[in-house]
């Protein structure tokens, strides 16, 4: 039997939204974000992105830097 990951279209709408935030994160300067610009440029709401940001600061690929920044570690 083939075994296929399904995801439903919100999974799907997070992983796109994940490849977005990480495609502005590496073209930051500094590697350094705020996250109101993030929300404005992938045209989401603030909810969507600390969604993306609580997951990658808990495998400890970004970091706080204040309520509204983020940093690449």
């Amino acid at each position: 039997m083939d075994e296929t990951l399904l995801l439903c279209s919100s999974d799907t709408s997070l992983v796109l939204l994940t490849q977005g935030f990480l495609e502005l994160l590496l073209a930051a300067p500094g590697g350094s974000l705020d996250l109101r610009q993030v929300a404005a440029s992938l045209k989401i709401r603030k909810r969507r992105v600390y969604d993306i940001t609580n997951t990658l600061d808990g495998i400890k690929l970004i970091q706080k830097e204040s309520a509204n920044r983020i940093k690449w570690m």
